[in-house]
């Protein structure tokens, strides 16, 4: 499974339209008092928070955990692959007597 990036905008709008429905509900609808709006964002940030930690701390990902390098592996010497870049028969690099 591929994780994607953060999107803040998704962010931006979901709070914007929590905002909304929760002016809605105060002074349109007298769903909530002031006070009870207050407690519900308060329950639900500190709710939030909770998950966060309890995400940070149970880590599912398997590319977090420490990959275990087989022994024939890690006893393999590094060797530079790479190719020089332009002619081979370049002058300043390979000057010729």
């Amino acid at each position: 499974m591929t994780r994607h990036s953060f999107r803040w905008e998704g962010l931006a709008f979901g709070l914007f339209f929590l905002s909304a429905v929760g002016n809605w509900a105060v002074w349109k609808q007298d769903i909530l008092t002031p006070r009870e709006l207050g407690l519900t964002a308060s329950g639900v940030l500190i709710l939030l928070g909770v998950l966060g930690v309890a995400a940070t701390v149970w880590q599912t990902r398997p590319a977090n955990r420490a990959r275990s390098i087989p022994a024939h592996e890690a006893a393999e010497p590094l060797t530079d692959t790479t190719t020089p870049e332009g002619p081979e028969d370049h002058e300043e690099a390979h000057p010729k007597p």
